[in-house]
């Protein structure tokens, strides 16, 4: 019997996963809120439904299941851990627990686990005022801070504090981009900044390949962090590596989590050991898991994870690297304005090694101020033998495009 899967969210970058759910023989449902969501093209059917309203979703779900039989839930590049979980509960399907869904889904609950269970990762405090946020900054004039909303996503209201930060601007900026209001401090660790993604199989954690993110920009767009892509294999020696494997396995603990996908935000502390900055129970977005990854190691993540969901039994040896190779990705950061024209795409597609390119707009549509990364322009993948290639290839990727601006 064919099975039957429903992917959470319909956007753009889900549609990798769609499209191969259809290759693997699979019949797929999307579902999202957004009527004209682009995956949908590729759906066998379609559920509207917010991705963050577990109870809709939910419903929806059961309402099909009633008549055509539903084998496993995920999603991708959504962070929308919850809904999974809680439709994959309703139907009996493979999934974490809802209590390791809240844990993933809240970052305060997240990092008092991580706390409880003597996990590496940064200082952090809830933050109730600017009064509050103010005392912790004087006390320490010489830390930077992360403030955040607990549950924001794609660097929504991120922001980068310290004794120069109007505290009440702050407080007001981040509580804007999460939907509780509530929010977190954490201490700004200096250091190596990597991405993680990683798949727990049998007491072990597989992790093909990490990836260095580039927050070359920080003093541009302060004191909103942004991250400009990032680049395969990260500086690291194998200790560090193996180090890294522990840390996920040992986070994912405290979190409940002893099986499938886990998506890391890590951090290189001065004393070369790693800190866990976030953890997530999905794939990630951003070309990572569905590009990046399979073309610098040979292992597909995104594949494990719907074989997982559906059921299947996963073979050790599809999770470890039968290649070593580097990509890059990097964003184009044009000025605030309306959009007049794009020129060079023809030399982008000459560049050497280019993998995947795209522009989130086009002219006669207006380009944001950045603040969060849904403000990014496009970006440019680009797969190399080694790193130094790979950074020079990604280099002339972002030459190659002019953008015009009319403020």
């Amino acid at each position: 019997m064919v099975k039957t899967l429903l992917i959470i969210g319909a956007g753009a970058e889900q549609i990798p996963a769609y499209q191969l759910a259809k290759k693997l023989g699979f019949k797929v449902i999307g579902s999202d809120l957004n009527q004209e969501a682009p995956a949908f093209r590729y759906a066998d059917h379609v559920l509207i439904a917010s991705t963050r309203d577990p109870e809709e979703t939910k419903l929806k779900a059961l309402e099909f299941h009633s008549s055509q039989t539903i084998s496993g839930v995920m999603t991708i590049a959504n962070d929308v851990p919850y809904t999974v979980a809680y439709v994959s509960k309703a139907l009996g399907l493979r999934s974490i627990s809802l209590e390791s869904a809240e844990n993933v889904s809240d970052k305060l609950l997240m990092k008092q686990c991580f706390q409880r269970n003597n996990v590496s990762c940064p200082w952090f405090h809830s933050i109730e005022s600017a009064e509050q946020l103010t005392q912790f900054i004087q006390s320490n004039p010489l830390q930077r801070f992360v403030l955040k909303p607990v549950d924001g996503r794609g660097a929504r209201g991120v922001l980068l504090v310290d004794k120069n930060t109007d505290a009440s601007w702050a407080i007001g900026e981040s509580k804007r981009w999460g939907d509780s209001g509530r929010l977190i401090v954490e201490k700004y660790i200096e250091g190596i900044q990597l991405s993680t993604e990683s798949f727990l199989l049998n007491g072990k954690c597989f992790t093909p390949a990490i990836a260095e993110r580039n927050y070359s920009r920080m003093d541009q767009f302060a004191p909103n962090i942004i991250e400009d892509g990032g680049t395969i294999p990260a500086p690291l020696d194998s200790a560090t590596k193996q180090k890294i494997d522990s840390l996920i396995v040992a986070g994912a603990k405290a979190l409940g989590i002893s099986e499938g996908i886990v998506k890391g935000d890590l951090v290189i502390a001065q004393d070369g050991n790693p800190m866990i900055i976030e953890l997530a129970a999905r794939l990630s977005g951003g070309w990572f898991a569905t590009h990046q990854i399979p073309e610098a190691s040979g292992v597909n993540l995104v594949k494990a994870v719907m074989l997982h969901a559906l059921g299947e039994d996963i073979e050790e040896a599809t999770l470890i690297p039968d290649r070593d190779k580097a990509t890059a990705l990097r964003y184009w950061f044009p000025p605030h304005g309306m959009i007049q024209s794009i020129h060079g795409e023809d030399v982008l597609k000459a560049v050497p090694g280019l993998i995947a390119y795209g522009f989130f707009r086009k002219p006669g549509e207006l380009q944001p101020l950045i603040k969060m990364h849904p403000d990014r322009f496009g970006y440019a993948l680009v797969g190399a033998d080694n790193r130094e290639e790979a950074l020079s290839r990604v280099k002339l990727a972002m030459e190659s495009i002019q953008i015009e601006v009319s403020p």
